[in-house]
């Protein structure tokens, strides 16, 4: 089957047709012409792998990792990098408009990251024995593991740490079996990292110390190495090591952060700065209560609640307001964490009749539409909305708009290089 590519759309597919019949292939550029095989196909679309390309775009480029189109971590390799931030500003816009219906001109043009590679802090690597030792990532849309020897797009320290994993795991592969995932993180501010290893069963734990050990000799920059199982709440330390010394440290401006193992933190520190700075610039001269949703460890609280005279953060995570916590005190930084789902304490709220000036929300992939419904009682001036997924937010920013909302703009940036992902924040004003 031969098929010519319309256009990118979101998800990192290319769009062609076939007989009237869309067709979804990763790995393509527009107005290529692809030979395909279909992988699965339903009655308004396929899904198909290219097979050859027939005609390539002449800005087609080389990957840069030998394992791109196998493992299911990257999307637009084959894509110059300016080239990538123009379809992804395209995609973004399309997305808003499609379902949200909402004006282009809102949309400022996408912030490019200083890194295209390098840039990933964090790895989540799934692990799978069979007839040899498989470490990386899953295949695009199965469970099969496809093991990496390198990882552009990872930092060179998690890189580093990521070989060092698997060179100690194949001389100790009687623990493989067990252990289902690894994740590594990684400062760059501090130049250490830390290990967790996610493992079914907990009664091997003395040959875990043993390969924790070999570890740790293996780097000076691994500070730690910690096992997670279905028995224990939070990661604990192989090495014996409390909470704080396996904490990984972070620093803005005159701020210090602790990250405790297995809490959350974006995976580009660079954008992440820079997405700080964005709300210092546009929260300038404001005041009041904050209400902050999905608040994590207070990666948006800490540099931010002392502009305000009040400032209330949401998290559902017990480990990341513990995290959040330890760090305001260390840095002297009033702020109210309430660990709690972010529905409960707006229903909360308005049983008690309270209010606030500026409402920041960060949610997950799937939105925050019944959050948002009860956060309108609140009445606040300013809603600032920091989304990853351009189809949940075009539906919750159509959603503000017509309840009393203007939205002043968007700025999408790139987190996420040489992937499909867009990340944005909104700024509304309430009419």
């Amino acid at each position: 089957m031969k098929v010519t590519i319309e256009k990118l759309i979101y998800g990192g597919w290319g769009l062609g047709r076939y007989e009237e019949k869309v067709v979804l292939i990763p790995g393509v550029m527009p107005s290529e012409v692809v030979e395909i095989e279909v992988q699965k196909e339903s009655t308004d679309y396929m899904i198909a792998k290219p097979l050859m390309i027939l005609k390539a775009s002449p800005q087609r480029i080389e990957p840069k990792c030998p394992h791109f189109l196998q493992c299911g971590g990257c999307d637009y390799q084959h894509i110059p990098y300016e080239l990538q931030l123009f379809y992804k500003e395209e995609i973004f816009k399309e997305e808003l408009k499609r379902i949200g219906k909402i004006a282009q001109e809102a949309v400022r043009p996408i912030v490019p990251s200083p890194s295209s590679f390098g840039w990933r802090i964090k790895l989540d690597l799934a692990i799978e024995m069979k007839e040899s030792l498989h470490i990386g990532f899953y295949r695009r849309n199965t469970r099969e593991v496809v093991s990496i020897s390198t990882c552009p797009v990872a930092h060179p320290l998690a890189e580093e740490l990521l070989l060092l994993f698997k060179e100690a795991l194949e001389r100790h592969l009687v623990l493989a079996p067990s252990i289902r995932h690894l994740e590594i993180f990684v400062s760059p501010d501090e130049e250490k990292g830390l290990m967790i290893i996610y493992s079914l069963i907990h009664h091997k734990e003395d040959h875990m110390r043993k390969l924790a050990e070999e570890l740790i000799n293996g780097s000076p920059n691994l500070k730690d190495v910690l096992l997670k199982t279905r028995a224990l709440v939070f990661p604990h330390s192989l090495m014996g090591l409390g909470r704080t010394q396996s904490a990984l440290r972070f620093f803005y401006e005159d701020i210090e952060f602790l990250l405790y193992p297995g809490v959350f933190m974006q995976s580009n520190l660079d954008q992440n700065k820079y997405l700080i700075s964005i709300l210092k610039e546009k929260l300038k001269g404001e005041s009041g209560e904050v209400l902050e949703l999905y608040a994590g460890m207070g990666n948006l609280s800490l540099p931010l609640a002392k502009f305000f005279s009040s400032w209330t953060a949401v998290e559902k995570n017990r480990l990341a307001v513990k995290n959040g916590n330890y760090n305001a005190q260390k840095n002297g930084i009033k702020l109210t964490f309430i660990n709690d789902e972010a529905i409960r304490v707006l229903e909360n709220w308005n049983k008690e009749g309270k209010k606030c000036d500026i409402l920041l929300l960060d949610p997950p992939r799937q939105g925050a539409l019944e959050e948002l419904k009860q956060a309108l009682s609140l009445n606040p001036k300013r809603i600032v909305y920091i989304s990853c997924n351009p189809s949940t937010l075009a539906r919750d920013l159509r959603f503000l708009i017509d309840n009393g909302y203007t939205l002043e703009e968007v700025i999408p940036l790139d987190f996420f290089p040489q992937t499909f992902h867009i990340e944005s924040v909104s700024f509304l004003k309430r009419n």
